[in-house]
């Protein structure tokens, strides 16, 4: 008898990647706000983790919560725990909810949505797995172009390296997760860490035009930041995040 499995925000860039690595080896269920981004063959339930029930989760064996992308904190942990309780309500036996490494840490704004979640999955009364991604090698993109644009890579990360890993990886461990026994906490890495100086490299070798790594103390990064018009309180959490960087919460050792 194939196992059935609910696959969260079935229709994103995560939860489809999941759900076609699901399809033929499990009865998949997509729930979602958007059914037609949803990939053919599975059943779609559609809902909203604002609105979320039992409902969504009923059947189920084991249920993947893909974590929001909502920018208020409160918001985001008020919708993850909605979802887990209806998850738990329904009587699923495995829930997995994707995290981020490091977030029993500081910066808050990555991390303090996921640090409450996390609370909640343990308190749900389910056997649960936390896969705690490493930073997403696509996150780059945008700094490349920025970098490709100046002809520099500015950061305050100094030495300290990060294991991007590519939503491809992160859908992969979800998948196999979601097929076996609830694990805890599990870290998932990229290949190889990068400190800001390979990121640079990176940035070369893919645009073709050298790019200079500058490296700033937090101050002269935060000017920097706030001289290029970004706004203050999200200085100050890139400053927060390249201080992580630098303590090796990304470093995947």
């Amino acid at each position: 008898m194939s196992k059935r499995i609910v696959v969260t925000g079935g229709a994103g860039a995560l939860g489809s990647a999941v759900v076609r690595r699901l399809i033929g080896r499990a009865d998949v269920i997509v729930v979602t706000r958007r059914p037609e981004g949803v990939p053919d063959g599975v059943v779609v339930r559609r809902a909203d983790f604002d609105d979320i029930g039992p409902a969504a989760f009923e059947g189920a064996d084991a249920a993947l919560v893909v974590s929001t992308d909502h920018r208020d904190n409160a918001r985001r942990t008020a919708q993850h725990a909605a979802a887990i309780a209806a998850a738990a309500g329904a009587g699923v036996g495995h829930l997995v909810y994707t995290s981020l490494v490091g977030c029993d840490g500081p910066p808050d704004m990555l991390n303090a949505a996921h640090r409450a979640s996390e609370a909640a999955l343990r308190s749900a009364g389910v056997p649960w797995t936390a896969l705690r991604n490493n930073l997403y090698l696509e996150g780059l993109d945008g700094l490349q172009a920025a970098a490709v644009a100046t002809g520099r890579h500015v950061s305050n990360a100094g030495g300290g390296e990060v294991s991007y890993v590519s939503r491809s990886r992160c859908a992969e461990v979800a998948a196999e997760a979601l097929l076996g026994p609830a694990r805890g906490t599990v870290d998932v890495h990229g290949p190889q860490p990068l400190d800001a100086v390979a990121v640079a490299a990176l940035f070369g070798s893919r645009s073709g035009r050298p790019i200079e790594p500058v490296l700033l103390d937090d101050e002269a990064y935060s000017a920097h930041l706030l001289a290029a018009g970004t706004p203050p309180a999200l200085a100050a959490a890139l400053v927060a995040l390249g201080r992580a960087i630098r303590s090796g919460v990304y470093a995947g050792r």
